[in-house]
């Protein structure tokens, strides 16, 4: 991956730079570790010195900084990855019943899940930058990737119910046991 930062910004910076490989359309700087350990950034490779990076300087935007168009950035979309509630549940080894204590102890962190889902939930109905889009009119409409992070939280909040019904089930049939 080949950085690009702009050559005013390495100029400012960089006293190596000689003038002309910045008045390029763009020029190429090395970044490169001499032999006692210093950095070097210079626009032509230095004997004995190991090179650690090529830099792609563009030059410098003329103009009005204010009105001139920044370059145009691939735009990712997000990407969310959850962790199902039910990997938490404890399996007691084969030939052994649950205590009251462990079956009380995983209500607890049931309700725990649940009150971190319901949480982040509230939290999540405030829209991220880019879940909105804009109309003719001057105002803005929620897109699909808010409706899907709000999907996923309202799944993450059913989940953490259903597992917290399941370990109140269990620890109930415990104690009728008894």
């Amino acid at each position: 991956m080949k950085p690009i930062v702009s050559a005013a910004l390495l100029a400012a910076h960089i006293p190596l730079l000689s003038p002309p490989a910045l008045a390029h359309d763009s020029a190429t700087v090395y970044r490169q570790i001499t032999r006692d350990g210093r950095v070097l950034y210079s626009d032509k490779l230095q004997q004995g010195a190991k090179l650690d990076e090529k830099i792609a300087v563009l030059p410098p935007q003329k103009g009005n900084l204010w009105s001139t168009q920044p370059p145009d950035r691939v735009a990712a979309p997000p990407r969310v990855e959850s962790t199902p509630i039910d990997r938490l549940t404890r399996i007691p080894p084969p030939g052994r019943m649950k205590s009251s204590a462990d079956a009380e102890a995983d209500v607890i962190r049931a309700e725990m899940l649940l009150e971190d889902a319901r949480r982040k939930q509230r939290i999540g109905a405030e829209p991220l930058p880019g879940e909105r889009t804009g109309n003719l009119h001057g105002g803005s409409r929620l897109n699909e990737a808010y409706a899907d992070r709000q999907r996923r939280l309202a799944e993450q909040v059913a989940q953490a119910e259903d597992f917290l019904r399941r370990m109140v089930a269990e620890r109930d049939m415990l104690l009728s046991r008894r």
